[in-house]
């Protein structure tokens, strides 16, 4: 990764961040990319930050930036470099599933199986991390990435303080940890594995300053 590349996002997100706060969609247009504005920013963020009450930058990896929108949820961005200056290219949204009346209407919970199945199985994990668990935290990553993947979290867990699932996309979930000496944000892609649910892709999103 490039460190200049990833100080100059986290500034950029931070300011898209204060934006974000205000509530005012429009003031967001000078930092999307045109074609990103026209194709959905002019129409879907005001419905995006009609409940925003704080925001704030939780990391950076590479040209991605995750900001959180409390009560509700985490974007994730994408930004491009247009003649020296970043601008947001594309965006997506985690929240996590509102379970109310789920089980009872078969359309809607057929429609959201994976997106419910991959947070219950993230439940799980950060049940098994905030137990401290290794060997059960462990357990969840299927055994070829394990063996291939940066999994030092499990290594950590003595200097865990915070395990929250914050939300959800699909087949993916945002775990934000705090560790002493920092946080982290952890995007897992979960895909199953002998009739389970695995880990096979982690993502970690830091803070930069």
């Amino acid at each position: 990764m490039d460190p200049e590349l990833e100080l100059r996002i986290a500034q950029r997100a931070a300011q898209l961040a204060g934006i974000y706060q205000t509530g005012d969609a429009a003031a967001a247009e000078p930092l999307c990319d045109p074609v990103f504005w026209e194709r959905a920013g002019r129409e879907k963020l005001p419905e995006l930050l009609a409940d925003v009450a704080t925001a704030r930058v939780l990391g950076v990896l590479g040209r991605r930036s995750l900001i959180r929108l409390l009560p509700t949820s985490v974007v994730e961005g994408q930004w491009i470099d247009r003649g020296g200056e970043l601008l947001l290219e594309d965006q997506r949204e985690f929240t996590l599933l509102d379970r109310t009346g789920l089980d009872g209407d078969p359309e809607r919970l057929q429609r959201m199986r994976t997106k419910r199945r991959s947070e219950d199985a993230a439940m799980r994990y950060v049940s098994a991390l905030q137990e401290r668990d290794e060997v059960a935290a462990g357990a969840f990553f299927e055994p070829g990435f394990a063996r291939s993947g940066d999994i030092d979290l499990l290594e950590r867990l003595p200097f865990l303080t915070v395990a929250e699932l914050i939300g959800s996309v699909g087949p993916r979930t945002l775990v934000r940890v705090e560790l002493e000496g920092g946080e982290q944000t952890i995007e897992y892609l979960w895909r199953d594995h002998d009739g389970v649910l695995a880990i096979v892709g982690a993502r970690v999103f830091r803070p930069v300053e």
